[in-house]
């Protein structure tokens, strides 16, 4: 049997998923090449941390890394967690490093088959012919495939250098700092939660502010009555004032039933990719401006023990948030002032909060034509590949091929995970990008 030689870049979890529906196959040609930067497999933005504060968003029987096994998960949890007999709860948030590890596991058995090969390097370039596609890395190195798929997940924004300065992007431990120094985070979505977790239980005590805008913080997950939303019911195509005009009836007759908009959201889910979809790129830019805090706010929910240690350090006023803009920075003494303005369009004088150390934890990169990356850029750049309209990410078929320069899909070159959420949006989290990598492998794979 002739061999198919698959590479992958990005060896985060849209990268892991992908390898793992791949080599489900019985095809015994197949060769999967692994490319990734990072010491550990798995790992990415999401499950790099070492805290076991930082828990997973999403309950443990929702995590199995194949939708046609949704209890392989919880199965890996009896054989390797601690917390073994807490599992069987449908209502459990597994620690984020476990399920860097249960990643890792998913991979084991086929390196030691020979049919998997991980390669730490950095892909800076690739180009494509009739025949293959072939991958450079920054060390020169060479790689030729049949197919390639790009994973490389997230990207935060880019920043300078300060004494004072943290990449709340960055997978590191928290930083040793004074535990009574004063702390300001800039960003109030999930990736400022696992910070304040992190620092709260080392024990720091000094105040921590975190603005943003809108000032909204995730809301818990809590048990809801599940609800089925027919596909026939959702407003496909409308504009936005309409479907939030659907959405908020939804949650009426939810709660005139027991429930709430938890049930609601959730029951959107397996529709919300088709919704995306019909939205006009006019009505995709308006979500963005106007809707999207709320919508990360409901549909991106943390763990409850997560959210009651927010509450806690908030109701004791050791944890602040603000509706505020951030406008510029000013070294102090040890530290820096924060400048800031009120978000209300009702006025406010502008302030300053003292900080020892900023984190920055906004969200990730808005506009991939200013990515970092170097594949990304040279993808861009030559021409091999367009952004999508949104400037999200890059623009995909549906089937996940990417596009180049002359709205052409490319028979070798494809795209999963976050990188494709300007066409499909739903593609950040694990549930989602779990069916993107079975789409992608029955597409390359068809007799698997």
């Amino acid at each position: 049997m002739a061999t198919t030689r698959v590479t992958i870049i990005g060896g985060g979890a849209s990268g892991v998923l992908l390898a793992a529906h791949l080599l489900r196959s019985p095809h015994d040609g197949l060769h999967v090449t692994l490319i990734e930067q990072r010491a550990e497999l798995g790992a990415g933005v999401a499950y790099g941390t070492n805290d076991r504060s930082h828990l997973l968003n999403v309950r443990a029987t929702n995590m199995s890394a194949f939708p046609d096994d949704d209890d392989h998960f919880a199965r890996w949890l009896q054989q390797h967690a601690d917390e073994a007999p807490q599992i069987p709860s449908p209502f459990y948030f597994a620690p984020r490093q476990l399920y860097r590890d249960y990643l890792a596991s998913i991979l084991a058995p086929h390196f030691a088959s020979g049919r998997l090969e991980r390669i730490r390097g950095t892909a800076v370039a690739l180009s494509e012919d009739v025949a293959s596609v072939t991958v450079r890395l920054a060390d020169g190195r060479i790689i030729s495939s049949d197919r390639v798929i790009i994973a490389t997940g997230n990207e935060g924004a880019r920043l300078e250098a300060a004494a004072w300065r943290y990449d709340g992007w960055q997978s590191a431990d928290p930083p040793r700092i004074d535990t009574t120094a004063p702390v300001v985070m800039i960003g109030t979505g999930l990736t400022m939660i696992d910070w304040a977790l992190s620092l709260l239980n080392a024990g720091h005590q000094g105040t921590i502010t975190a603005i943003s805008p809108h000032g909204l913080l995730a809301h818990s997950h809590l048990p809801a009555r599940p609800l089925t939303i027919s596909a026939a019911d959702v407003p496909l195509g409308q504009p936005l004032h309409a479907v939030t005009r659907w959405i908020r009836g939804e949650v009426r007759k939810a709660e005139a039933l027991g429930g709430d908009w938890r049930g609601v959201i959730d029951a959107l889910r397996p529709h919300t990719q088709r919704l995306w979809q019909s939205f006009s790129v006019e009505t995709k830019r308006q979500f963005l401006r106007h809707a999207r805090p709320w919508w990360d706010q409901h549909r991106h929910r943390i763990a409850p023990a997560a959210a009651e240690t927010i509450a806690l350090a908030r109701k004791r006023g050791q944890l602040r948030v603000i509706a505020a803009r951030l406008k510029a920075f000013k070294e102090c003494g040890n530290g820096v002032d924060v400048l800031i303005e009120p978000a209300s369009t009702a006025g406010g004088q502008p302030t300053q909060l003292y900080a020892e150390a900023v984190f920055e934890c906004r969200g990730r990169s808005s506009d991939v034509t200013r990515t970092e990356n170097p594949l990304l850029r040279s993808l861009l750049e030559s021409g091999e590949a367009r952004p999508d309209p949104l400037l999200l990410g890059l623009d995909v078929t549906p089937e996940c091929a990417v596009i180049d320069a002359q709205g052409v899909p490319s028979q070798r070159l494809f795209a999963i995970g976050p990188l494709t959420s300007g066409v499909f949006w739903e593609s950040v989290a694990v549930p989602d990008i779990r069916l993107q990598a079975a789409r992608i492998a029955g597409q390359l794979l068809p007799d698997r």
